[in-house]
């Protein structure tokens, strides 16, 4: 099959053998996978990401200094079943898959040298995983499923009462599928603040109410996020230094969701959050549950994603996209499309 590897952030199209599916497994031909931001860290900040994973365990993780295909935003087409399977769908139904295998231990879809993810004409999905696309619901839309699931799962892990209001810090992909997943839950005022006048544009059209260029007004002194109590950041930026800044501009009891992944040694001050009495929640993914909904979410329209893909390319165009997404006013979302 051909894919896309990538090796020590190097990215090289190559032909590989199928995947073999084990146990409760199906392959799946990939019509569509987006390029997530974990995906250009792990390329551009390859040392740092394998060393970081390695300490940290759980499930984001890449520990392997060989080759891997990355991917894990996908829509697939089921082609046929392994051994001791269902057949709970037909061939040539669309799916998508939280990107794990149920092995012993789980295999990371995309981050794993024996789990190819969308980068790559066919991967292996776990039959217990795998969601159907509901009818009328377009691959490239169902491809957005995952990182909605992240945004989803963020805002779920705030615990909003609905009289918030929400800053959303960094408004790339991550961010923007937070304020959709606010959008749905009425939360307002949604304030959103980037560097990019493309992506205040993109959060703009995706539902925040209000948005800032850090460089010409501080986002902090809007007058909604200067009420104490009722005010939640959601951190998706990933940078050091990020959540010092929002220590020391957030008001007293306020809320803090971080959302980015910071691959590098960060620091803050902590006595400035103690002093202002904030609550900080690190969140990771999502649950099955939260998957699924997202799906269904996206399928009938309560998650409006359809601002959120900007261009596409096959796999020959993959290594110059990454390249693209290093600037953030050229694309959002850029799918993968095996047979461009």
């Amino acid at each position: 099959m051909r894919a896309v590897t990538m090796e020590q952030g190097v990215l090289t199209p190559v032909d590989l053998p199928d995947p073999i599916p084990e146990k409760g497994e199906v392959i799946v031909r990939t019509l569509a996978c987006g390029i997530c931001g974990s995906d250009l860290h792990a390329a551009r900040h390859f040392d740092d990401f394998v060393r970081t994973s390695r300490e940290s365990g759980g499930a984001f993780k890449l520990t392997t200094f060989n080759p891997v295909v990355l991917g894990h935003e996908f829509c697939a087409e089921i082609v046929d079943y392994g051994p001791h399977t269902e057949h709970s769908l037909p061939v040539g139904a669309r799916v998508c898959s939280i990107p794990m295998l149920r092995r012993t231990p789980p295999v990371p879809i995309g981050y794993s040298e024996a789990a190819p993810g969308g980068f790559a004409e066919y991967m292996l999905l776990s039959e217990s995983l795998i969601s159907p696309v509901p009818g009328g619901l377009n691959a490239d839309l169902a491809a957005l499923t995952e990182p909605m699931a992240v945004g989803y799962h963020a805002v779920n892990k705030a615990n909003l009462r609905g009289s918030e209001a929400t800053l959303v810090i960094g408004c790339g992909p991550v961010g923007l599928a937070v304020i959709i997943a606010l959008k749905q839950r009425g939360i307002a005022p949604i304030v959103a603040a980037d560097y990019s006048s493309k992506r205040r544009e993109l959060a703009i059209k995706v539902g925040a109410d209000v948005v800032f260029d850090p460089e010409d007004k501080s986002a902090y002194t809007y007058a909604p996020l200067t009420k104490p109590q009722d005010v939640v950041y959601f951190e998706c930026v990933g940078v050091p230094g990020m959540l010092d800044e929002i220590f020391v501009g957030a008001p007293k009891n306020a809320r803090i969701v971080v959302v980015g992944i910071c691959i590098s040694m960060d620091h803050s001050r902590p006595l400035i959050a103690v002093n202002k009495e904030l609550s900080v929640q690190y969140v990771l993914g999502y649950t099955e549950e939260e998957f699924v909904q997202s799906l269904h979410h996206i399928s009938s329209g309560e998650f409006d994603v359809s601002q959120l893909v900007t261009d596409e390319t096959g796999f020959d165009g993959l290594a110059n996209a990454f390249k693209v997404l290093a600037n953030p006013e050229q694309q959002g979302k850029i799918l993968v499309k095996p047979e461009l």
